[in-house]
């Protein structure tokens, strides 16, 4: 079964923190550069569960909740994947380089905080994000980073003016055009009417009142809401999403769906490729533990082969990255992009290519 109305649960969870990239101190991230969030259609959830309790005696897991840090983690997600495939179970797997998505960010609220899509397109933009995730520009990322979590406006200027000074350096066309959009944004910052949101992004808050800019599990989240919503030509009505439980961002997780939902029926997102957000109907969502829902296992397993073997090989460690070859490229075979499922990767070009993931260069 497929899609419709028959396909009602589908079970998401993440690995490689999906927290406030606003807190990082250092581009490395505390070892987790790289972020997965892994969503499973479960037709079927008893028969999914079952499954999993053959592959833990196959595999010799032993008791106790099934977890991606597991020795057999390759060979088992190898054999979940073909199952998966079997009874048409649909993934939704959103796999983000987190310093790539802060310069997407950098671009989107910094350089063209204000401008519409139109003034500057989504390929532009992306173009501009691997450009600077590219170059040696650590300084004015952690500068940016602060500024989230202690906004002025002259604080503002000061990383524009960094970032002039360093872009000036480069005859790259695209440094170019990224010096362009940096002279306008300086001009915007230096005007009396500038306002911080023209150039950093809102802040949410947690549940224990903690201010959060930059979650790449609340972007992935919403992304796979879209994702599932191409995936249902009958629309969302009837459908449960069922997130592994989150004590610190669950409020803010909830919010971002009514938000979107909200958003899906004025008409006020702009179409995507690969991801619809014009939403038809409306899905629910709760979050519950391994404990009380099996099947989240799947999920938390298919995140954390994809995080693990996306961590490794871009950073160039051909043998751990050998080692989930196979089980990611498993993943890879289950896309079907006319239906928004399978893997989206938020990466560089550049790092796709050490990872050996064929993709077609839009720029």
């Amino acid at each position: 079964m497929t899609g419709g109305s028959e396909l009602s649960s589908y079970l998401i969870d993440e690995c490689g923190h999906g927290g406030d990239l606003a807190s990082a101190r250092a581009l490395d991230f505390s070892g987790q550069p790289v972020f997965a969030l892994a969503c499973i259609g479960a037709p079927d959830p008893a028969m999914l569960a079952g499954e999993l309790e053959r592959l833990r005696r196959v595999h010799g897991c032993g008791p106790g909740e099934l977890k991606s840090t597991m020795a057999r983690l390759p060979q088992f997600t190898i054999d979940l994947a073909s199952f998966l495939k079997r009874n048409h179970c649909p993934i939704f797997i959103e796999l983000v380089d987190k310093r790539f998505f802060i310069a997407a960010h950098i671009v989107n609220h910094l350089l063209c905080g204000g401008l519409n899509v139109d003034a500057v397109p989504m390929p532009v933009r992306n173009a501009i994000a691997e450009f600077l995730t590219d170059e040696a520009l650590e300084p004015v990322f952690l500068d940016y980073l602060t500024l989230c979590r202690d906004p002025a406006i002259g604080g503002v200027r000061q990383i524009l003016d960094c970032l002039w000074e360093r872009l000036d350096t480069s005859d790259d066309d695209i440094a170019r055009l990224t010096q362009y959009l940096t002279m306008e944004a300086r001009d915007r910052a230096l005007s009396v009417s500038a306002e911080l949101a023209d150039f950093l992004p809102l802040h949410d808050q947690t549940e224990a009142g903690r201010k959060v800019w930059i979650l790449p599990n609340l972007q992935s989240l919403t992304n796979i809401y879209a994702r599932i919503n191409q995936s249902r030509p009958l629309g969302l009505n009837g459908a449960t999403l069922i997130h592994g439980v989150q004590l610190q961002y669950g409020s803010i997780l909830s919010g971002a769906k009514v938000q979107i939902e909200q958003l899906a029926e004025l008409g006020a997102i702009p179409p995507m490729p690969f991801a619809d957000y014009r939403l038809s109907g409306r899905a629910e969502m709760r979050f519950e533990t391994a404990a009380r829902e099996p099947c989240l296992q799947a999920a938390d397993i298919l995140a954390g082969c994809a995080m693990r073997f996306a961590r490794e090989a871009g950073a160039a460690r051909v043998g751990k990255a050998a080692v989930m070859r196979d089980a990611f490229f498993a993943l890879l075979a289950l896309s079907r992009p006319e239906r928004a499922e399978g893997v989206n990767l938020v990466f560089t070009y550049r790092t796709l290519a050490r990872m050996g993931v064929p993709v077609h260069d839009m720029r």
